[in-house]
């Protein structure tokens, strides 16, 4: 498990995973001004306070507990905040301009007491995903594994990352990334957690023979 901690001097603001299936990144936008140096990629987050960023030319306001999703193609995206912002950036994938709101607890059951939203849907079937986990005080889970790099930072609460050989402590405004196959389990204690997760491929989404237009689409004679 890779973690940054603002709190930490001796850590970079950014986490590479350039070397893996789904070539990512992510980095923690804290109090200044940051340019993404990357074209035909596309750029999810969240927004910690206050901020604004500069996509193709277009200026965004982003508020405290906004979650988005930009496109990239020509111009490089510039951010600003006297916060945090966190941003992952998948290269070589040219997603859709979404923004939303989290809400407090996950819309689906997730395991071992768990909740969870789907914030950016895959746009197709395999498509990359931005997701809201909960996670209520006092859980254990089960230990697992996922096929690909989840990157993640944690928006409230605190909890712990047991891995095969350390735990590590989870506060707000860390970031982190979980490798291929890492194997894992996160634990709260008197704290809930709130955790955003960055899923670069998926099992799930809607392909051209299965969408909910087409399924509830009926012809005559048919």
């Amino acid at each position: 498990m890779l973690v940054y901690d603002q709190n930490i001097i001796d850590t970079s603001s950014d986490i590479n995973m350039l070397d893996s299936m789904y070539p990512s990144f992510c980095t923690m936008v804290s109090n200044q001004s940051k340019t993404i140096e990357h074209k035909y990629c596309t750029i999810y987050g969240y927004s910690y306070g206050e901020g604004r960023v500069v996509v193709d030319g277009k200026l965004y306001y982003l508020n405290a507990g906004d979650f988005f999703s930009f496109p990239i193609r020509e111009n490089y995206p510039v951010f600003n905040t006297d916060d945090n912002i966190f941003v992952v950036v998948r290269l070589g994938f040219l997603g859709q301009h979404v923004f939303g709101k989290v809400e407090k607890k996950g819309r689906l059951s997730y395991i071992d007491g768990c909740s969870d939203s789907m914030l950016v849907y895959p746009p197709r079937f395999g498509d990359p995903s931005l997701n809201f986990l909960h996670f209520p005080s006092n859980i254990n889970q089960t230990f697992h594994t996922h096929p690909s790099i989840r990157m993640g930072c944690v928006i409230g609460g605190r909890g712990v990352s047991t891995l095969a050989d350390k735990e590590v402590q989870l506060t707000e405004g860390m970031m982190f990334c979980l490798e291929e196959q890492e194997y894992h389990r996160f634990r709260t204690e008197n704290s809930h957690m709130d955790i955003i997760a960055f899923h670069p491929d998926g099992d799930w989404g809607p392909t051209d023979e299965n969408h909910t237009m087409l399924n509830r689409t009926y012809l005559e004679g048919k």
